[in-house]
């Protein structure tokens, strides 16, 4: 299996490939066979996530909503009812192995070793550069920014942010329990809107969990906590917490009691190693993982069969590397990355 896990989801999301699976016509097996066949390792992706699909059509509630487009969710819905109560189990445990659960799955392909796969929220792109990840699984999940911060979501909690934040500020909307991990960057200030709770901070490692009562836990660093719309603020430092009751309109601060609320999920990153892996792939990738929307022409860049390790370092690092390899260059405008270059022959 050459393809990536970011490829078979973000193939699983499209709403012609789930509209034609469902609903063959000609117009659509013309299309996506032709797609198919410009690589040898598309016919394997496809036949995987024909798979999934159809099996979804026995799984009553088996993936989020967000996981399809919404009309076809909705339609699918209807006919699951009637289904097998078994296929209901194998349609769900499928999905839960390939899209969910905490820490590393494990995806086994015809011919190749298997290889370990991070667990990612749901990503869905609201229009603006505003994104919502959203942990619909039983286990953490992680969301990587580009700045290189990362926040791990409990089960059921949920970010709104910037994909491709501006040069003022780095804000998010918390709903639920998560883990931050802050880049440091002095000149953007990462600030968390937790139901009325502000927490500010330029590079720390801290929790936010709750709702009606919201707690602020501080691991590393300093971060300041304020109620919205008012002047007063309180630092926190390791080890101290804010909590703030909604009821009585109040901010208490003290020392961390129960210290499980500073534990570090530290859950390995999405690989990004690639072997022979045609540019467009790494690139969706990319998009996949850090829910960026991308313009380049694909066709000049299909050819392109590059081997490349991007590991380290940021969203934009990446980036670097791969148009560089490339002999490319990109620019970010309207909040898409757009890439230039002569791709290859």
């Amino acid at each position: 299996m050459s393809y990536t896990q970011a490829e078979l989801e973000a193939l699983l999301q499209n709403d012609e490939f789930v509209q034609w699976v469902l609903r063959p016509d000609a117009a659509g097996n013309s299309r996506w066979e032709a797609w198919m066949h410009e690589h040898a390792d598309r016919p394997a992706l496809i036949a995987r996530c024909k798979r999934i699909v159809l099996d979804l059509q026995a799984a009553e509630g088996a993936v989020p909503a967000e996981m399809l487009a919404g009309e076809i969710w909705e339609e699918m819905q209807a006919e699951l009812r009637p289904k097998m109560h078994f296929m209901r189990y194998v349609a769900a445990a499928t999905i839960l192995l390939l899209l969910a659960g905490a820490g590393w799955w494990w995806i086994k392909g015809a011919g190749q070793q298997e290889t370990p796969v991070a667990a990612m929220p749901a990503i869905m792109r609201e229009g603006n550069g505003e994104i919502l990840a959203v942990n619909n699984g039983k286990g953490l999940q992680t969301v990587l920014m580009v700045d290189g911060s990362r926040i791990t979501l409990s089960p059921g909690a949920k970010v709104h942010y910037k994909s491709l934040p501006g040069p003022d500020a780095r804000n998010v909307r918390l709903e639920g329990s998560a883990f931050f991990e802050v880049a440091p960057d002095a000149q953007r200030p990462f600030t968390v809107f937790a139901g009325k709770l502000v927490t500010r901070v330029l590079g720390t490692s801290f929790r936010i969990s709750g709702e009606g009562t919201i707690t602020v836990a501080v691991r590393t660093g300093k971060v300041s906590v304020s109620h919205d719309g008012e002047r007063r603020s309180w630092i926190l430092l390791p080890n101290e917490q804010a909590v703030f009751d909604a009821g009585r309109n109040t901010i208490d601060k003290s020392v961390v009691i129960h210290k499980a609320i500073l534990e570090n999920p530290n859950l390995p990153a999405p690989r990004f190693s690639f072997d022979e892996t045609p540019a467009p792939a790494i690139v969706d990738a990319l998009a996949a993982t850090y829910g960026v929307d991308f313009r380049y022409d694909r066709r000049l860049f299909e050819k392109c069969k590059i081997t490349v390790s991007l590991e380290e370092g940021t969203f934009y690092d990446k980036l670097d590397v791969l148009c560089k390899v490339l002999g490319a260059t990109y620019e970010i405008v309207n909040y898409e990355v757009r890439i230039a270059g002569p791709g290859c022959q």
